[in-house]
């Protein structure tokens, strides 16, 4: 099977950068002394980038600590290779041919402490390959053709604290691999074929911070898998296929802080499914198919800070769903199916500063919805199905001023004069200012901040009733707004005069209904909250006139 390079090429993308610091060291004075051809020297540092550079040189300085190849035509490293270079504490090979290593190929080297071989074709590791280091304390086999590895592979590596394997193409791993590895702390396993996990493959790794199993192929987790892993604080199983979690898979890793598991095919959540883990502080579950929350799922996760369900199947979360998430900062609820929200679903979250709500089918929000959130920064709304929202629902949101309200059909008429008003004082803030009016229709796609105010008013009631049988007073306004009940004819008075008219006569391009001919005359009888109003409009054709 050729090389995953589109896979690997990040990582390349981040190593080759820092190793171009090295390669800008060929700018300085090199000391005197004698360097391998194909090979830089500098004061301990030996880079080796030339690509007919086809074995490991044998004249490497004996001052050397470290040893760089990138991009050479070494084919395979031969038994004790580097051992006129006792001294070596670094080994690097980076995107080198290097199908085949010696079964000793390291041995001599008693001070090692960092291996990487990455990028290359090699595919098979003998079991003794890495007996004698032992000093190393990272060894990186990232992005090459591992596909199979010995079970006494690692059990000479006392001192090791980081081991990458991310890119190769092991399907499965003994069960007891890893068992010597008593003093790790980073096991990186992404980006492989791993299908299943034996029960008993981490129990050794008391010690281990950090576990990547992002990127693989599991669609199961065995009940006690993460057993052994008391000091656990970040395990990644994002980009998998697990359609569920064994009640209590968790459950015994109480200083876990964050957990990714996003991308998977997750449709429920047992109740306890994070109940023991009380030093979470960031949970992704973005990307799976969750259709409801258990209502007291977070209820034991009070340190909560970020916690994003976006892009699932959820129609609405329980009113108690983050009623103990007081430290939340960040929830992103976007690119769910969500069509209402229970209006203290919100109510606990006092620290919250960011909140995802785009990409749903909210049609309406409580007026309350948003009421405790006085931290709250920014807040999405964007491409949902909002008409309108209540007046007063920011009132209490003091530190908002990043709000994304395009993509829904906004009614511009007297019910959105609050949020044009809020908009107007924050305009300079706005998160996203492509917010379009979707009716009335002579308001159609007209962008809601730059609208005057005395455009959004509301037709006078059907049937010709006087406002004052309503129970409607006259108002003493310095400004007044006149309409008919389609909104068609608009017209805007203050108490001296009246400042504009806007009349629309046809509400179709095509259509003759509603059209003025020549020499005709229309009246239309206008109502507002001031009174009523009677507009005249003729049209004359004057002959010999162009």
């Amino acid at each position: 099977m050729p090389p995953r390079t589109k896979a690997a090429q990040p990582h390349m993308d981040m190593l080759l950068g820092a190793w171009l610091f090295g390669a800008c060291l060929l700018l300085l004075p090199r000391p005197t002394q004698l360097c391998p051809a194909g090979c830089d020297c500098f004061l301990r540092e030996v880079f080796c980038t030339n690509e007919t550079l086809a074995t490991v040189p044998l004249d490497i300085p004996p001052r050397a600590t470290d040893i760089i190849f990138i991009e050479t035509l070494i084919h395979t490293v031969g038994n004790r290779a580097f051992s006129g270079s006792p001294k070596l504490t670094k080994v690097v090979f980076l995107n080198a041919q290097l199908p085949s290593l010696g079964q000793d190929a390291f041995g001599g080297l008693p001070e090692l402490e960092d291996l990487e071989i990455t990028g290359t074709t090699f595919a098979n590791l003998s079991t003794d390959i890495f007996c004698n280091l032992s000093s190393l304390a990272q060894l990186t086999l990232n992005f090459n053709q591992l596909g199979d590895l010995p079970e006494g592979l690692f059990c000479h590596l006392d001192a090791l604290r980081s081991l990458q394997l991310q890119g190769n193409l092991l399907q499965t791993l003994p069960a007891h691999i890893f068992q010597s590895l008593r003093h790790l702390q980073t096991l990186n396993l992404a980006q492989n074929l791993l299908i299943r996990l034996p029960v008993e493959l981490f129990h050794s790794l008391g010690g281990l911070h950090t576990l990547r199993l992002s990127d693989n192929r599991l669609s199961s987790l065995p009940l006690g898998l993460f057993s052994g892993l008391g000091s656990l604080r970040e395990l990644f199983l994002d980009s998998n296929s697990l359609a569920e979690l064994p009640e209590g898979v968790f459950s015994q890793l109480p200083r876990l802080e964050k957990l990714w598991l996003q991308h998977n095919a997750l449709r429920q959540l047992p109740p306890s499914s994070f109940s023991s883990l009380h030093s979470l502080a960031f949970l992704n579950l973005q990307g799976n198919e969750l259709r409801m929350l258990p209502a007291s799922l977070f209820t034991q996760t009070p340190g909560l800070l970020g916690l994003s369900l976006s892009h699932n199947k959820l129609e609405t979360v329980p009113e108690g769903a983050f009623a103990n998430l007081s430290q939340l900062s960040s929830l992103t609820l976007s690119h769910n199916a969500l069509t209402h929200l229970p209006a203290g679903v919100f109510r606990d979250l006092h620290d919250l500063v960011k909140l995802y709500l785009g990409s749903n089918n909210l049609t309406a929000l409580p007026l309350s919805l948003f009421q405790n959130l006085s931290k709250l920064e920014l807040l999405s709304l964007s491409r949902n199905l909002l008409t309108t929202l209540p007046e007063g629902i920011f009132d209490t949101n003091y530190n908002l001023f990043n709000l994304a309200l395009h993509g829904n059909p906004w009614q511009c008429d007297c019910h959105l004069a609050y949020l044009f008003r809020w908009l107007q004082q924050f305009s300079e803030q706005l998160f996203n200012s492509q917010t379009f009016c979707a009716g009335p229709t002579y308001l159609r796609g007209q962008v809601l901040p730059a609208l005057q105010e005395e455009l959004l008013v509301c037709p006078a009631s059907l049937g010709g009733l006087d406002l004052r049988e309503l129970g409607v007073e006259k108002a003493a306004q310095s400004r007044c707004t006149y309409s008919n009940p389609e909104g068609t004819v608009v017209l805007a008075c203050d108490r001296a005069r009246c400042r504009w008219l806007k009349v629309q006569l046809s509400s179709r391009r095509d259509s003759g209904s509603g059209d003025l001919e020549f020499n005709a005359t229309q009246e239309w009888h206008l109502k507002s909250s001031c009174g009523s109003a009677r507009v005249r409009v003729s049209i004359e054709m004057l002959l010999g006139q162009p």
